[in-house]
């Protein structure tokens, strides 16, 4: 009887010792508990896009499948067939005062964080839906190049198998089905990602986390409604704290020409002109800023005087990014199927 109470505690101690080996496998390499913050922000950045719509469902828990018909204040009715139809509908609340009521015709299918469709019949349905679902806060602005290569660990043996991503959704779902078990996983860095429009390479959990976080300030409040003039005010904060160079040209025959640009320093005073110097020959020039909202987009207008390089440079640049955490993103708003790309970096 002894024998076999020794062999019980050994037992005990073997798989205890094996388990906290695993643990320490985990905490060591490259490998994620389905728990961590991590994990969280690659949940929010690979769930079902669910907060664009909010002004209109009043929920981050779902979003609104097309084609779809809401009635403001009982009255005015738009039908939602495509999502430049959403910017009829906001321009249509801009005018009235912030107490109005939008409401959903029934029957409605709507899809969830997790992209299951759910066909709604009436307004207690949807509202139930909502109260069962636990809301969500997602990212946008980073994508996945897609696929990729994950290792699943199970606890009890500390085996791991091999499965391939081959989008947001898998992604999204492995996750929240491990967070079920308090599971482990490791992605197989490299991997490629793209703020922006632009591509950068990610070789640990360290480099994906500094990437989610310096994103820009928009890119965790995707909501239609946000207020694009405090996007304004926020770049024109941005470029107006600090002294910039030109971190990358790409022209519209796609040649980069940003080492014609290294010796150049720029700040874009408070007042619309912009102080240029070149820092190795000592010459200063000069030119003028403006930005505006065009079709629902920032466009930062350069204009340099008395200098042919830069001269390349005017133009009504779209603005795609800022501030994550030092870079403006620009692309030419006349070639918006072209290569063109400019962006300047704090120093």
């Amino acid at each position: 009887m002894m024998k076999y109470f020794y062999l019980f505690i050994f037992s005990i101690l073997f798989t205890s010792c094996q388990n906290e080996e695993f643990f320490e496998q985990v905490e060591d390499n490259t490998s994620l508990s389905s728990q961590s913050e991590l994990s969280d922000l690659i949940s929010r950045l690979t769930q079902n896009p669910t907060a664009f719509d909010d002004f209109i469902d009043k929920s981050n828990s779902l979003s609104l499948e097309f084609p779809f018909e809401v009635t403001i204040n009982s009255e005015t009715s738009f039908n939602i067939n495509k999502f430049s139809d959403y910017e009829l509908l906001i321009s249509e609340l801009s005018t009235l005062t912030e107490d109005y009521s939008v409401s959903i015709s029934f029957p409605v299918e709507v899809s969830l964080p997790n992209y299951e469709f759910i066909t709604l019949q009436n307004q207690s349905k949807f509202n139930a839906l909502i109260a069962s679902v636990e809301g969500s806060s997602e990212i946008t602005c980073l994508t996945y190049d897609f696929p990729i290569e994950i290792n699943i660990f199970k606890t009890e043996n500390s085996v791991s198998t091999r499965r391939s991503i081959r989008n947001e959704a898998q992604f999204y779902n492995l996750i929240k089905n491990l967070k079920q078990n308090n599971g482990f996983y490791e992605i197989l860095y490299p991997i490629s990602i793209s703020i922006d429009g632009e591509s950068q390479s990610i070789s640990s959990n360290t480099d994906l986390n500094t990437a989610i976080q310096n994103l820009d300030e928009d890119c965790f409040n995707p909501s239609f409604l946000t207020n694009k003039f405090s996007r304004l005010n926020r770049f024109v904060e941005f470029i107006n704290s600090g002294e910039f160079r030109i971190a990358n040209y790409i022209t519209d025959t796609g040649e980069n020409e940003t080492l014609d640009y290294e010796d150049f320093r720029f700040t874009f005073n408070p007042n619309n002109s912009i102080s240029v110097e070149n820092i190795a020959t000592g010459e200063s020039f000069s030119g003028h800023w403006e930005i505006e909202i065009d079709d629902d987009e920032l466009v930062f207008d350069l204009d340099f005087d008395g200098n042919d390089i830069l001269d390349n440079l005017n133009d009504d640049w779209i603005i795609e990014g800022f501030a994550n955490p030092i870079r403006i993103l620009l692309k030419d708003d006349h070639n918006a199927g072209e290569n063109t790309t400019l962006i300047f970096e704090k120093i």
